[in-house]
């Protein structure tokens, strides 16, 4: 029977047929998961990652759409469980879920912000597959995989991107300042597809039909050579920076305190005085140890996120006790607590960051703009800022409005605070905007409950932060890891201890990288061209 033209017909196989493709689909599948999960952290064979889509791109071909979907689909939920399993023990102790809405909780996040988005580009990489062009096929498989990424990025969920599992490798990751975290993405997912067709090559090798293929040189070279490239761009870069080691700008010299507080007693009154003597005396400890005079003296000190639990702009006894304490340090203190104000509709409560100048007086306050879903606000829920009679604790925040430079003699700067640290566009705007260095302010002692994973994982997207806008990172973290990025990737001092200070020194820069300055050019070229690949070019007919 002849088919009309456009149509895309595929043989039904037989029960047997159908349950071992199925099974052997499957197998591959999980192959593919468990190499993803073994190259991101905190596993260290970060080269499997760059062979983790192969399998996926394997059995898309010759599926529909729809089986691509399910696919897809089912390739999401295996990564999720291999590498963000942590969900389910921070949810169940962050938010006390008993049993079983801890595990609807958990497989609600991998379903919403995992497995959709992946499904969806597995659907779609199937359309590109079935157009039988395999060097159109070889840019835009990759190219709809970064699009979708982005989109997870934007939309949803931002975390184990195919790109920060290379964050151990400076020379790789420096192509991030020109196209951010997608393009080494881009790398890795064509990588994969070249091995994946290569695989393909192979299976129709081994059978007897007449007509065999020929071997896909056009994705094995063309990857090869980005790979080179890429490299050769991050060794070019690397010696550029090496420069940094003796530059002509004065260095900044910052102190790090960090120091473990109980989470519920953040929020309790009679609590507050402790916690705030409690970080005046872990800091003052740490400066003893120091010679008082330049180069040893900080010209600033970072408590991480909620160090202290009061409102700095309301209660003013314990402003005031702030105050005094920064005058005897004679330097600058950039601390995390919340903020609230007070309208005619109601209070809004506000997780900030302060920075107090050496008079004691608070200077410049930044309010978080990228909350965290369920924990900082209620995604299906018009509650913003009410109180929770209990314990006091804010039932949501409300987002801040816009981006803030920090003024500082040394350099001006910017925060991020905790979860904006996966948001790429929040660090190159206050670069944009003038920042000569960025602070990450966090408090990941909720995730460390589901173990080491979660902390390494958060920590990995701060390495590209600073990889991206080449400006030095400072993150300080409770029950995290904490301590120093330089411009290239590189940690420096950093430690996952809960109590201490640590030092550093970081030089205030001004370059402004192409992906500074012009952001998301790379993804909107890959979603362009994918649009214009699905939307214009039609399927060859069969009949």
């Amino acid at each position: 029977m002849a088919h009309r033209a456009g149509e895309h017909h595929f043989a039904r196989p037989r029960p047997k047929e159908w349950l071992f493709q199925r099974g052997r689909d499957l197998s591959l599948l999980a192959l593919g998961a468990l190499l993803y999960t073994l190259g991101s952290p905190p596993h260290t064979w970060s080269s499997a990652a760059w062979f983790a889509l192969a399998p996926l791109f394997f059995v898309l071909r010759d599926k529909t759409p729809r089986v691509g979907f399910l696919l897809g689909f089912c390739y999401a939920l295996l990564c999720c469980l291999g590498i963000t399993r942590w969900i389910y023990f921070a949810s169940a102790s962050y938010f006390h879920l008993a049993f079983p809405w801890d595990y609807l909780f958990t497989l609600g996040a991998w379903v919403v912000f995992g497995g959709l988005y992946t499904g969806v580009a597995a659907m779609l990489i199937c359309r590109v597959l079935s157009l039988n062009a395999p060097r159109l096929a070889c840019v835009a498989v990759p190219a709809l995989w970064v699009s979708l990424e982005a989109v997870r990025s934007y939309w949803g969920f931002s975390w184990v991107i195919l790109g920060y599992t290379q964050y151990r490798h400076p020379t790789f990751i420096q192509i991030a300042d020109v196209t951010g975290v997608y393009g080494l993405s881009f790398l890795m997912a064509l990588t994969s597809y070249a091995c994946a067709a290569v695989a393909t090559f192979l299976r129709h090798r081994s059978t007897t039909a007449v007509t065999v293929p020929a071997f896909p040189w056009f994705p094995v070279v063309g990857a090869a050579l980005a790979f080179l490239g890429v490299w050769f761009y991050g060794v070019v870069r690397m010696q550029q920076y090496a420069s940094l080691a003796a530059p002509s700008v004065a260095p900044v010299r910052v102190a790090i305190v960090l120091r473990q507080s109980p989470g519920p007693q953040r929020w309790m009154p009679e609590h507050y005085a402790r916690t705030l003597l409690r970080y005046t005396s872990a800091t003052r400890q740490g400066l003893d140890g120091q010679p008082p005079q330049p180069p040893h003296q900080p010209h600033l000190i970072i408590w991480p996120e909620f160090a202290v639990g009061f409102h700095l702009n309301q209660d003013s006894m314990l402003r005031a006790q702030l105050g005094r304490f920064v005058q005897t340090l004679n330097t600058f203190l950039l601390l995390g607590a919340p903020r609230v104000e007070t309208t005619p509709t109601g209070s809004q409560y506000y997780n900030s960051a302060y920075l107090l100048t050496p008079t004691g007086e608070p200077s410049t306050i930044y309010n978080k703009i990228r909350l965290v879903p369920f924990a900082e606000y209620q995604p299906f829920s018009a509650v913003t800022g009410a109180s929770l009679p209990h314990n006091g604790a804010p039932q949501a925040f409300t987002a801040g409005s816009q981006s803030t430079i920090f003024p500082f003699p040394q350099g001006d700067f910017g925060v991020v605070i905790c979860y904006e640290a996966t948001y790429p566009a929040l660090a190159w705007r206050l670069v944009r905007n003038g920042a000569r260095f960025l602070v990450n302010i966090s408090n990941d002692a909720w995730m460390a409950a589901g173990g080491p994973a979660a902390v390494e994982q958060h920590f990995s997207m701060v390495v590209f932060r600073a990889v991206e806008t080449k400006r030095y990172v400072v993150r300080a973290a409770t029950a995290g890891l904490s301590g120093f990025v330089d411009p290239v990737g590189r940690p420096v001092s950093v430690s996952a201890t809960e109590e201490g200070v640590l030092f550093g020194d970081l030089f205030p820069l001004r370059e402004i990288t192409r992906y500074a300055r012009y952001g998301d050019w790379f993804v909107v070229t890959c979603a362009g061209f994918s649009a214009c690949i699905l939307l214009f070019t039609r399927r060859p007919s069969l009949g």
